[in-house]
């Protein structure tokens, strides 16, 4: 279910870049095909916004149920004209987009005694003025001609980083496991970062227990333009409506601590928060660039209290989060269809393009998952050819130059 047509733009009101997708109407709704297994991969092998585009391009809509498009579908020419008031595209921004624009795996832990992360490789320039000077919405060109037939569907560009980075962080903890990792530090193997919350409480609200920290995106509070306006037009809703989807807000963004959970019985030990010090910005005019490293991620941190339990083995607590993520984005009950050939079928269709993902990253047949040796990124790899311990062919060629010996 790929587009006719794809743009970006940056939202004004609501400082952060946004998708415009050209959608036939008699598409608008549809239920998500089966995903290609290729296609899933562009995703996961994205490392730069243009790569990223493109991917979410040829997967299709991030949204399809009635409630996710009200309010974010409009004829083309009316978006071109400026006449809708909830929304004002403007031209894309690149040190915005570049800053909005993180890939998992590539940070590094950048601070001894705190969660500062640093982005590692290269800068992707190169690839985000290319995709502002090809898909920028302002070079569109006269739209009109799609009216009778297409509709213009907003996408928040942090939706498709935030399910790309989720993905590839769950999915890393399988691909290492399968080739023999040692479950008893499997989250760190993994990239989590084990946090004590004693020496952080003034800095993080993580609790008491052991944590295991990951950044997972960047921190929306530090999005460019104006302060003030930033914090006053922050509505999680519209910037990060899959993020919402799935977490619980107890607490609005702009009070003293942001700690959400992932939504469902049981599922507080997986938190999403930033620093104390980010949320306490809101509103003032300090100069936020001179915070420290750890205050500009948004983290997934994973408790290793479950259930009032304190677990040490890692393996457990990553099952754990596993069976989580799952119980929140696949729905297992049935009900009768009145379809031939498929008289019982689930209840619900995926609601979202991360629901339908998931369902491929549930059952894959005849591929596996490949965490990338070198680089960590993890994708479904076909079984033909043999067993793979690289993602591509540059990550092969690169270790062969840094491993010379081996």
């Amino acid at each position: 279910m790929g587009s006719h047509h794809i743009f970006i733009a940056k939202d004004k009101k609501l400082g952060m870049h946004v998708l415009i997708r050209i959608q036939a109407v008699d598409e608008l709704g549809s239920a998500y095909p089966p995903i290609n297994p290729d296609t899933f991969n562009e995703l996961l092998m994205a490392r730069d916004a243009k790569s990223l585009v493109l991917a979410a391009r040829n997967l299709g809509p991030m949204y399809i149920s009635e409630d996710d498009l009200a309010n974010r579908t409009y004829l083309p020419s009316r978006l071109q004209q400026g006449i809708e008031r909830e929304i004002d595209l403007v031209p894309s921004d690149l040190n915005g987009l570049l800053s909005e624009c993180f890939f998992d795996p590539y940070a590094n832990p950048a601070e001894v005694d705190g969660m500062g992360y640093k982005e590692v490789g290269r800068t992707a320039k190169k690839a985000a003025r290319e995709l502002i000077d090809e898909f920028d919405f302002v070079n569109a060109g006269n739209l009109s001609y799609l009216d009778s037939q297409f509709r213009a569907v907003i996408e928040p560009l942090h939706d498709w980083i935030f399910a790309r980075n989720l993905l590839s962080i769950v999915l890393r903890i399988g691909g290492l496991y399968r080739t023999g990792a040692d479950p008893k530090t499997i989250l760190e193997t993994a990239r989590f970062r084990k946090v004590e919350p004693a020496s952080l409480k003034e800095r993080f609200n993580m609790g008491s227990a052991t944590c295991y920290a990951i950044p997972i995106a960047f921190n929306p509070f530090y999005r460019t333009g104006n302060l003030l306006v930033n914090d006053v037009t922050f509505d999680a809703q519209k910037i990060w409506p899959l993020y919402n989807s799935l977490t619980d807000i107890k607490k609005s963004f702009t009070q003293a601590v942001i700690d959400h959970h992932l939504k469902g019985d049981g599922n507080e030990f997986v938190k999403f928060l930033t620093s104390v010090e980010a949320a306490q910005a809101d509103g003032r005019f300090d100069n936020r660039k001179n915070h420290p490293e750890e205050n500009k991620w948004w983290y997934m941190v994973v408790s290793s209290n479950i259930g009032g339990k304190s677990i040490d083995d890692q393996m457990q607590i990553a099952n754990r989060l596993l069976q989580a993520v799952d119980g929140r984005l696949f729905q297992p009950r049935v009900a009768y269809s009145g379809v031939k050939m498929a008289e019982i079928a689930p209840e619900q269709k995926p609601r979202n393009m991360l629901e339908a993902m998931w369902l491929l990253v549930r059952n894959h047949p005849d591929h596996y998952l490949l965490t990338c040796k070198r680089c960590m990124r993890t994708v479904l790899s076909g079984t033909q050819g043999g067993e793979r311990s690289f993602c591509s062919n540059s990550c092969r060629a690169t270790w062969s130059k840094e491993h010379p010996s081996r």
